[in-house]
């Protein structure tokens, strides 16, 4: 299994230990806003942070863990191109797959431009981009995300829209982008999750999207045992907790 949205650096070593131990191979750890990011600095040591530090927890853990860069939107200095313009220095390391976690969250024009100049990057450099849906105003930031994706013409296949439930599913039914159901106590239960699996053919990703709230390590292997319980073939199981997250990221 491949957990594909995880914030390692908040979470213990005792947890990565306790996920290999229930079948996670691979983890990808995305940027974020741990702290007040206040200045660009504060950015490039949280970037580092991931590269350096994350990645060898996870190995004497026995996991492989891989980043995901970028600049969030819950939390960003306001010298933010200066973040865009360093962000490709760092797309050569070969732990870094993705860039991320970015999107739209407070649905204000600044996000706008922050989400499209990393697309552009995104673009530039041929990297996988995950984008984040907030929990409230879900449909309006999906709509303006949709907009935002046409009007700079990514490759469907560069993308991961992520947190998606079943209040916006419809509006992703005609896209052929990666999509991301996270198994998390504030976005969707196993349940949840299997009921879209159900009703709907799409590349779905899933996650946990462990951070520093209310999370649960053990979200996959309680979603993978949910769908072989209730007769999802295993093509596709493999196909949501591993191949999926494995063609997206080019792990």
């Amino acid at each position: 299994m491949i957990d594909a949205h995880t914030h390692l650096d908040v979470r213990s070593f005792e947890d990565l230990e306790k996920m290999a131990l229930c079948g996670i191979e691979k983890i990808i750890t995305c940027a974020h806003d741990p702290y007040k990011m206040s200045t660009p600095e504060v950015y490039f040591d949280h970037w580092d942070r991931l590269i350096k530090m994350e990645t060898k927890r996870g190995s004497l853990a026995g996991i492989d863990v891989k980043v995901a860069l970028g600049v969030h939107p819950m939390g960003y200095p306001k010298e933010w191109p200066t973040l865009i313009k360093n962000l490709p220095k760092y797309l050569d390391n070969e732990n870094v797959v993705a860039i991320g976690e970015t999107g739209l969250h407070h649905l204000n024009e600044d996000e706008k431009d922050l989400l499209k100049e990393q697309l552009y990057v995104a673009i530039d450099y041929n990297m996988p981009i995950v984008i984040h849906t907030p929990e409230k105003n879900k449909r309006e930031a999906l709509v303006e995300i949709l907009k935002i994706l046409k009007e700079v013409n990514i490759r469907e296949d560069l993308v991961m829209i992520d947190h998606i439930n079943k209040d916006t599913i419809d509006l992703v039914r005609d896209i052929d982008v990666y999509l991301g159901l996270t198994v998390h106590p504030m976005k969707i239960s196993p349940m949840e999750a299997l009921k879209i699996i159900k009703n709907h053919n799409k590349k779905f990703i899933l996650s946990s999207d462990l951070g520093s709230l209310k999370s649960d390590i053990y979200a996959l292997p309680k979603t993978k045992l949910l769908m072989k319980n209730n007769n999802i073939k295993d093509d596709k199981i493999r196909d949501i907790l591993y191949k999926n997250p494995k063609e997206f990221y080019r792990l």
